[in-house]
């Protein structure tokens, strides 16, 4: 607003003093024009406010914004963290059931190859148990034949020496006598023959009496070797018989008996024998078991 003031030439408007000039502007212009500059400051100064009322709600605003960034930061990393357990977890249970399905086909292929190695182990075995035993059959009947000879000559052996005795005994006893021993003779002679045809037969026929001991032989198989064990037995006094039975892998002696006989401390002393162990798993039954293992070095050699 403008006032008069006392003082000539000064004019004072808004608190403001003003000089006079000889050809000034118009006065209501000049307010109007400052008013309207005044009223655009206030504005302005005003707007100035706001701005920096809304610069401060900004800052506010983004602090709280990265406050809350911060937070979904971690809570993201924490899920991540779960996520990448969970993923882990399942990837190791699934690494673990592979390597259990993978472990079981191994396995399952290793029986199998397992089975068809002993399947083939078995035939050859077998094939080789048959050629062997082609290959001592002409040594066994050999040997029967020379023990058959052998018991004949001892037996008419004993025929003189009877016909002998009777001459000797005609001068002093009857004919009855005389003819008692000649019964006597043939009837042992009869009783030598049926042993030695009973040795002869397999064993399923001759009868149901059960063997003292059997004795396992362990690979590796040598049948010569075997077969020297048994006519050391056979030749025992205390042995009546033995008995073969040409398993494939593990043949067994049977041995039967006239009288006890610690077997396992003879087969001990034999050369043919490395081992002999009895195997008292068996029970209280009427037959012993041992098993003997023959010496590896003269089987390889034989074998080569």
């Amino acid at each position: 607003m403008a006032k008069n003031n006392k003082k000539n030439g000064v004019v004072e408007l808004w608190g403001h003093e003003f000089k006079k000039a000889a050809e000034g502007l118009d006065k209501s212009e000049v307010v109007s024009f400052v008013t309207d500059l005044m009223k655009k400051n206030e504005d302005l100064r005003k707007r100035a406010d706001h701005l920096e009322s809304l610069t401060k709600l900004a800052e506010k605003t983004i602090v709280e914004a990265d406050s809350v960034a911060k937070q979904i930061q971690d809570e993201a990393k924490d899920k991540a963290k779960d996520e990448a357990k969970a993923i882990l977890a399942e990837a190791e249970e699934q690494g673990n059931k592979f390597i259990e399905e993978k472990k079981s086909e191994a396995i399952a292929r290793a029986n199998r190859e397992a089975e068809d190695v002993k399947a083939k182990a078995q035939k050859q075995a077998e094939k080789l148990l048959e050629e062997k035993i082609k290959e001592i059959q002409p040594q066994l009947k050999s040997k029967a034949k020379t023990l058959y000879e052998e018991l004949l000559n001892q037996l008419e052996n004993l025929k003189k020496q009877v016909v002998t005795l009777e001459k000797d005994l005609d001068l002093n006893l009857s004919e009855p006598p005389a003819k008692t021993l000649k019964e006597t003779m043939e009837a042992n002679k009869t009783k030598a023959d049926n042993e030695f045809m009973e040795l002869l037969q397999p064993v399923e026929e001759r009868g149901e009496d059960e063997p003292e001991w059997e004795v396992e032989v362990l690979p590796p198989i040598d049948l010569t070797q075997i077969l020297d064990i048994i006519n050391h037995l056979d030749a025992l006094p205390q042995v009546v018989r033995t008995e073969l039975i040409p398993e494939t892998d593990k043949p067994t002696i049977m041995v039967f008996l006239r009288q006890p006989l610690e077997l396992v401390e003879i087969l001990e002393t034999l050369p043919q024998v490395e081992k002999a162990t009895e195997d008292k798993s068996g029970g209280e039954g009427k037959t012993r078991r041992a098993q003997i293992e023959l010496p590896r070095q003269t089987v390889t050699q034989q074998s080569n």
